[in-house]
């Protein structure tokens, strides 16, 4: 599976499909984040009490990230900056290091924030399974597939201003917004940890087509 997801595509290429990634839902119908609320209404029925599942830590950012985002890439096109056929050697290198080891995490699982309709945070684990199709949220016993296929775009930064849905949206967050104009909005502690998710994701969604 790592050489679907860490392909050798020229970097330019793989800039241009990330940034566009997130373009094609303008306009789009009003998104629902049903999927959130029946995690949250689910725990709420539960109770307080143990996860129901061995808690691992937040995803780890590289301390060397730079995978450009689609708003630095926007402000690089206005500098008029070119990469060397090195440094985008060096970039792609990077990518691949980083999606290997976001895939060993996640196919462990990791603790995220899901966004709820109030603009509470709900903790989750999320995780994916061998094949890195699925990806499964989990709060106590309850749990939440979402097929790769059904995820359409994958937003964040200046892209959210494409989505439409009721779930608050701030600067910090990650959207997933699926065939069936459902979404999942996550939320992260700083912008390097959203463009982390959202670019390993993003790579994992294109390995799947």
């Amino acid at each position: 599976m790592f050489l679907r997801c860490c392909w050798s595509h020229d970097s330019e290429d793989t800039e241009n499909i990330l940034r566009d990634w997130g373009s094609a839902r303008a306009g789009a119908s009003e998104l629902v984040p049903s999927l959130a609320a029946s995690l949250a209404s689910a725990a709420a029925r539960t109770g307080p009490g143990a996860p129901g599942f061995e808690v691992r830590g937040n995803l780890h950012v590289p301390a060397d990230f730079t995978v450009r985002s689609a708003d630095s890439l926007d402000s690089a096109e206005s500098r008029c900056v070119t990469l060397s056929a090195e440094e985008k050697a060096k970039e792609m290198q990077q990518l691949q290091i980083m999606i290997r080891d976001f895939v060993k995490e996640v196919l462990h699982g990791v603790m995220l924030d899901v966004v709820l309709e109030d603009g509470s945070l709900l903790p989750c684990r999320c995780s994916m399974d061998n094949r890195l199709t699925t990806v499964s949220l989990q709060v106590r016993d309850i749990v939440r597939h979402i097929r790769m296929f059904d995820i359409q775009e994958i937003c964040s930064g200046k892209e959210l201003q494409n989505i439409h849905t009721t779930t608050p949206l701030d600067d910090l967050c990650v959207t997933f917004a699926m065939s069936n104009d459902q979404c999942v909005t996550f939320k992260f502690k700083n912008v390097a940890a959203r463009e982390h998710f959202s670019t390993c994701m993003k790579v994992l969604r294109l390995a799947c087509e």
